[in-house]
């Protein structure tokens, strides 16, 4: 587990190898709580549902599958984060969630990689080549594993733990406003 901001680096970011695989995207408890005041979810409520280690919190979970974790973290990490992308929507989801969450702006490039900076990131690796039927079926049985076996805030997509509804259509109401929100 590394901080985020220490894959602004290059040549940090080219140690992790050209493979697919998962990671696992970790935040302190006081970002945790900044997010969770913006969803209007009490921590209490919560926080057995967590995963925890070394005082962190797992907030996303992300497979790469038709890329290496690598570029997956680098798009996550040091995405130019531009207008057209927000527009098209090809900003990555995390990115939308987190500025959504911040700065209630998906267009909010510096606030992103602010808060982006201050998270924890780890990954894991599979054996399988990149695009194939193999790591694809592996990696979602993983991700349907790691979205069943705990909450995780910030993920929609396939997250179908039980506490999850609630945050998942807060989450999505954020995004959706944020995204209609244009910098002068």
């Amino acid at each position: 587990m590394i901080k985020a901001v220490s894959l602004r680096n290059k040549m940090k970011l080219n140690k992790i190898f050209s493979l697919p695989g998962y990671y696992k995207w970790w935040a302190s408890r006081f970002l945790l709580d900044v997010i969770l005041d913006t969803l209007n979810v009490p921590f209490p409520e919560i926080e057995n549902a967590l995963e925890t280690k070394n005082g962190l919190y797992c907030i996303y979970v992300g497979i790469a599958v038709k890329e290496s974790v690598r570029n997956r973290l680098n798009w996550h990490v040091n995405d130019m984060h531009t207008s057209s992308q927000v527009i098209n929507g090809t900003l990555s989801t995390l990115r939308q969630s987190i500025s959504s969450i911040v700065a209630g702006n998906q267009y909010a490039k510096d606030a992103t990689d602010s808060f982006i900076d201050k998270l924890y990131v780890e990954w894991f690796y599979s054996n399988n080549p990149i695009k194939t039927e193999a790591v694809k079926n592996e990696l979602h049985q993983i991700e349907k594993q790691l979205l069943n076996e705990y909450l995780r805030v910030l993920n929609i997509q396939e997250n179908h733990h039980p506490l999850s509804s609630s945050i998942k259509a807060k989450l999505k109401e954020l995004r959706k406003e944020a995204k209609q929100i244009q910098l002068s």
